[in-house]
């Protein structure tokens, strides 16, 4: 306080000239160090460019950016709202990289867009809920509802075919909407969706309010379940092998570590998604095996029979060579 008080003190007995000079150089400086920090703390003009939503299929993401950041690693973790959005980043060429959902992975690269499938974002961590006061308790319960999904090319519509299958109702008995995951539990709140089936955190936003009750945890339906995965186009792995190699290998470590550090990955997360860290955390803890990041290496067979499963409904035309599209090269 004492020397903040000399320096008013010895500014008093200078001319007018003399203060406005001294206070455009103390802008100067502080505005220097503040470019200086930046530099040191952000990552490179050159930096992977890599899209991805805020929800826990995706964690990698922003955990492998704050960990990255002062590395010669680091890479620009852009955040998204819409898989839409992000599909036409990635046709634009403004990602180099992307977390995005599978199938839309599978469909862009059988409409000629190249690109590799290197890695998953984590699996099972997706739930299907329904508005609790409708006392809805099975899939037939659903017959002239409106139901949400994160867009039709997903993991989370294809079970919800193989659900009404199994219950025997057509899935023109229900009222089926494409919506942004952030959006679900407010539309449901309000009254404007009746369910929905989402990657997390966003079914667990409804649970934890009360508005809502898990009617299937995806894990109970389709074990290991697959909803995002990491995909690279092929230009840039090509043109900059190494830095993408790199960081393939750095995802996958970085899943390693939630998997055993899920605590501190919920506090990066929540700054991330600027989220409620009790929500990430609730979605981290329980029940078990709720979300898990340990077993992220794609497997052709799976991707193959997703792709099958895609041309079944409808969702393909041909079916691509999957053994070309999955790329786990960099292990």
């Amino acid at each position: 306080m004492g020397c903040i008080t000399r320096v008013s003190d010895a500014s008093k007995s200078l001319g007018p000239g003399a203060r406005i000079f001294a206070a455009c150089l103390i802008w100067t400086l502080l505005i220097t160090g503040l470019h200086v920090w930046r530099s040191k703390n952000a990552a490179p003009d050159s930096a992977l460019r890599v899209g991805f939503l805020p929800i826990t299929d995706n964690l990698i993401c922003p955990v492998a950016a704050y960990h990255l950041k002062s590395t010669p690693m680091a890479f620009n973790p852009i955040k998204f709202t819409s898989w839409p959005d992000v599909i036409e980043s990635l046709k634009s060429g403004e990602l180099d990289m992307a977390f995005i959902l599978a199938p839309i992975a599978i469909a862009l690269y059988e409409k000629g867009l190249p690109i590799k499938i290197v890695l998953l974002g984590h699996r099972n961590g997706s739930a299907f809920v329904v508005k609790k006061s409708l006392h809805i308790t099975s899939v037939a319960g659903l017959r002239g509802k409106t139901v949400a999904i994160p867009i039709r090319f997903s993991t989370h519509y294809l079970t919800l075919l193989s659900l009404c299958d199994k219950a025997r109702i057509s899935i023109k008995e229900i009222n089926v909407v494409e919506m942004p995951p952030p959006d679900m539990p407010s539309a449901l709140a309000s009254g404007a969706i009746d369910a929905y089936m989402v990657g997390e955190p966003y079914a667990a936003k409804a649970e934890m309010s009360g508005t809502a009750h898990v009617l299937y945890y995806i894990k109970d339906v389709r074990p290991g379940f697959i909803s995002s995965v990491v995909i690279v186009r092929d230009d840039v792995l090509k043109k900059r092998h190494d830095k993408v190699i790199n960081l393939i290998r750095a995802f996958y470590k970085e899943g390693l570590w939630i998997e055993t550090h899920r605590l501190e990955a919920a506090q990066i997360g929540a700054k991330a998604y600027n989220l409620p860290e009790s929500l990430i955390k609730f979605v981290l803890t329980s029940p078990p095996d709720r979300v898990t990041y340990g077993d992220i290496i794609p497997s052709v067979d799976e991707f193959s029979k997703m792709a099958d499963d895609m041309v079944k409904r409808g969702l393909l035309k041909t079916r691509p060579d999957i053994r070309s599209l999955v790329d786990t090269s960099w292990r």
